[in-house]
């Protein structure tokens, strides 16, 4: 698979997530406001009205965002776009369709005659390589020591930062105010302190009340070309 498509996947993954979040942030909205009011007894079918579709939504867009990170997640350790069942390279047309699939078309088909149910997805989360300097640390103590490290950098506020680590992986997500400060964390995080794989969500907000995407200045992130077992451009960043 190109870079070009990976880099075009990884930006549907994204789309997708984010307007999950939005969806559900609007209808969490509309129940805080409903819970503000004085409920009248004629206004409480309206707020089960609310109630129902949020509750769905809640649990269906978590399902979703949860496969949609194993799928960032695989693509930061080089094992994207692999069925998880047979073991070959799921087809480009089926993945432009359905970025987070796990399986081919193949097995999805023996998968849905049998009923067979997906393991979970923390069940089959791949594992990234954690730095030398930090091996045998908690979670807890990683992470602190990746922001103790930013914030020792006075070219950053990690004030809208979240950094979190699971198998190694590390996913950054909040928003920060440019994309210099953007490109500087991940030079840190990988040139520095030698992380190799690492799902990228951060937001950038320049003021303009425009949301920008990927790091222009930074260049592609890395993805893994399964041909020749090598990494392409900037480590890990997905």
């Amino acid at each position: 698979m190109s870079i070009d498509d990976i880099l075009f996947l990884r930006t549907m993954l994204l789309d997708k997530r984010s307007g999950i979040l939005e969806r559900v942030k609007k209808l969490a909205a509309a129940w805080q406001e409903m819970e503000e009011r004085v409920i009248e007894l004629e206004e409480e079918a309206q707020k089960a009205s609310i109630a129902r579709p949020y509750d769905q939504l809640n649990e269906n867009g978590r399902l979703e965002i949860e496969q949609i990170d194993l799928a960032l997640t695989k693509m930061a350790i080089g094992e994207y776009g692999i069925c998880e069942s047979c073991g070959d390279d799921i087809s480009p047309r089926r993945l432009r369709v359905l970025p987070w699939a796990r399986l081919c078309v193949e097995c999805a088909q023996d998968f849905e005659k049998n009923h067979t149910p997906l393991p979970q997805t923390t069940e089959v989360m791949g594992a990234g390589k954690i730095p030398d300097d930090l091996q045998g640390l908690s979670t807890d103590q990683m992470v602190a020591i990746i922001y103790e490290r930013l914030h020792s950098d006075e070219r950053i506020e990690t004030e809208g930062l979240k950094i979190a680590i699971r198998k190694g992986v590390l996913f950054l997500d909040g928003t920060l105010a440019d994309e210099t400060e953007h490109e500087i964390i991940l030079q840190i995080l990988t040139d520095s302190m030698g992380f190799s794989s690492i799902v990228d969500r951060i937001e950038i907000h320049d003021g303009s009340g425009e949301e920008q995407g990927d790091a222009e200045g930074f260049g592609d992130p890395l993805y893994f070309d399964r041909d020749d077992n090598s990494y392409g451009l900037r480590p890990g960043i997905l």
